[in-house]
């Protein structure tokens, strides 16, 4: 038996609430490895990623929660061309 299938043997033992534990302790590992760049890189892609398999009118509703009425117009302005 190789080790990832002692590991993966391992693996299959833990509970529900053992598994949950495991991803949070490894999800704490690694933000705490990340330096402010990469952090905020890991954030930013994981934010365009949650958007985008979003309904439009579920990203308006994010976006509303978010911040108010002046600054999804800008929003919307910023991305807006009018057609010659």
């Amino acid at each position: 038996m190789t080790d990832t299938d002692q590991i993966s043997a391992k693996f299959a033992t833990l509970s529900s609430t053992q598994i949950q534990q495991f991803v949070e302790n490894y999800a704490e590992m690694l933000v705490d490895s990340m330096d402010t760049k990469t952090l905020m890189k890991f954030v930013y892609d994981t934010i365009v990623e949650n958007l985008n398999i979003q309904s439009p009118d579920d990203i308006l509703g994010q976006v509303s929660c978010t911040y108010d009425g002046d600054i999804v117009e800008e929003l919307i302005a910023s991305v807006h061309t009018t057609e010659p």
